[in-house]
């Protein structure tokens, strides 16, 4: 057993000595700290290797106190703790927030990378991976940010290869390793997502961000926030983390939707420096007369003094909003409005985000990553709105997650399709037979067109299958996630794959 807050170990550039380390806690004094050679930090009991500093956090599920021990036996020099214990062998440090400590120590362990790269950080409900994959777009284009890295919900790293990870934000070790490795590659800056757990679980804590961007806060993770309230306080947190200007630097600059209400209202009381956006009236930077077909988004942009006709290959309105907010970013920076339209321009995907197939005779199936009950109804009206014959939708809801937002979800699908295909989506522990009854109890059971297929697969199938060459179908919920969560274990699944296999069989018959 062990703390399920699992952390990476990882070598630093440079060889570390304890004290060294420690130091970079305002922790109370330790006597007689070894100097030792630190080989790794970590949260997890269970990945402790002789050498290596464990830090007990206290998580929702577990708390690292209670395996101190076990870090000691398996070869801890150091643990760090919030309140003395008795251990044998290892150094106890004692700090107020072990969660702060955890973060301040990666850090130090990697030569505090974060010190060398400018930092954005985007938070949000939906379009976090579309609106950072954006930004790093229009940077490509310019010289001293043309190399960036990403953190977030597809993967972590630089160039087109992305490294999967189990977090949108990373935990602290992973966090810093990788900005280290992006230093060593030569990246002047990093764009990442910041979820709302990763603004309460400390993960971002010592982090100096430059621009922070805010998409939207419509309902999401009420299995892990006690309310709503708290989850746009996790969200408020984040912005307002911008003014505190660490290190001796500025303060950020915060970038915000003025089309939520949430983020407007979060934005409106922001003391710092700031920008609004819009695409359904004026702000900051907005966009106006959009058009968002199956070709693509194109649209006019005002930013600055300067308004540019914008072409996106991305599909969708929020694409339009997704974009506005990443050259209002872009804008902050110095750069002009010509080389933002170009970065827009050039993207040519996010994975899983309004990937659009078949089409040229055959029916036009979508996956996307919507999970909540606003980016399913976004994602559902923007396809009403391409007027299909038949909209035909996919979807079910996580296990072990928010139970709330099912009904809503299942409500959604049934008003905006005329055939609603309720099926699996990462059950993880929960049975999945009863996850769609709670998804039912939003719907009219008795209404036509409701369709319940408990396989994932035998449900895209089935779906495109009946689907006839103008209708389309969308598949919502999964996205890029090429796997599927049954019990603990992570199967091969990916509905991109489905999709173009149950389109390769396809007849109009």
């Amino acid at each position: 057993m062990g703390n399920t807050m699992s952390t990476s170990r990882s070598t630093p550039a440079e060889p570390i000595q304890l004290p060294d380390l420690i130091e970079a806690l305002e922790g109370q004094p330790v006597q007689e700290l070894r100097a030792v050679e630190v080989h790794g930090i970590t949260s997890d009991s269970r990945t402790v290797g002789k050498g290596d500093v464990f830090v007990a956090v206290r998580g929702g599920e577990a708390d690292g106190h209670d395996f101190v021990q076990e870090a000691a036996r398996n070869g801890a020099v150091a643990v760090v703790t919030e309140e003395p214990v008795s251990v044998k062998g290892p150094a106890n440090v004692v700090v107020r927030d072990s969660t702060r400590a955890l973060a301040e120590l990666a850090a130090r362990f990697f030569g505090d990378p974060a010190s060398k790269l400018r930092i954005y950080g985007i938070t949000g409900t939906n379009g976090k991976t579309s609106t950072a994959h954006m930004f790093r777009a229009i940077c490509a284009r310019t010289g001293p940010l043309r190399n960036m890295g990403i953190m977030g919900t597809v993967g972590h790293g630089t160039g087109a290869r992305l490294e999967a990870g189990t977090h949108t934000t990373p935990e602290p070790v992973t966090l810093h390793r990788l900005l280290g490795e992006m230093v060593e590659q030569d990246c002047n800056g990093v764009v990442m997502e910041v979820s709302s757990h990763a603004v309460r679980q400390q993960r971002i804590w010592g982090l100096d961000f430059e621009i922070g961007m805010l998409t939207n806060v419509t309902r999401d993770h009420l299995d892990y926030h006690s309310s709503f309230e708290d989850y746009v306080d996790a969200k408020r947190e984040f912005c307002f983390s911008l003014t505190s200007g660490r290190r001796g630097k500025k303060g950020g600059t915060l970038v915000y939707s003025k089309d939520n209400d949430f983020s407007r209202e979060i934005g409106s009381v922001f003391p710092g420096n700031k920008i609004s956006t819009s695409i359904v009236g004026q702000a900051d930077a907005y966009a106006d007369n959009v058009e968002a077909t199956l070709r693509g988004t194109r649209f006019d942009l005002h930013i600055g003094d300067a308004v540019v006709s914008v072409s996106m290959k991305l599909l969708g309105l929020f694409t339009a909003a997704n974009a506005t907010l990443a050259a209002a970013a872009a804008h902050v920076l110095g750069i002009d409005a010509d080389s933002i339209k170009g970065g827009l321009a050039a993207l040519d995907s996010v994975p899983g985000r309004f990937e659009a197939l078949g089409g040229a005779g055959r029916p036009v199936v979508v996956v996307d990553y919507s999970h909540t009950p606003d980016s399913l109804e976004r994602t559902l009206e923007f396809c009403r709105g391409l007027k299909p014959d038949r909209l035909i939708g996919v979807f079910g809801c996580g296990g072990d997650r928010d139970r709330g937002k099912r009904p809503l979800m299942g409500a959604i699908a049934q008003e905006k399709c005329d055939v609603a295909y309720v099926t699996s989506d990462n059950p993880r522990t929960e049975d999945p037979n009863d996850i769609i009854v709670d998804i039912l109890g939003g719907m009219d059971r008795g209404r036509k067109g409701l369709i319940v297929q408990v396989d994932r697969r035998k449900a895209i199938h089935d779906a495109i299958a009946q689907a006839r060459s103008a209708d389309l179908v969308a598949i919502c919920g999964k996205g890029h996630e090429d796997y599927q969560i049954i019990g603990a274990v992570r199967h091969h699944f990916d509905d991109r794959e489905e999709a173009s296999a149950a389109l390769r069989v396809w007849s109009d018959s």
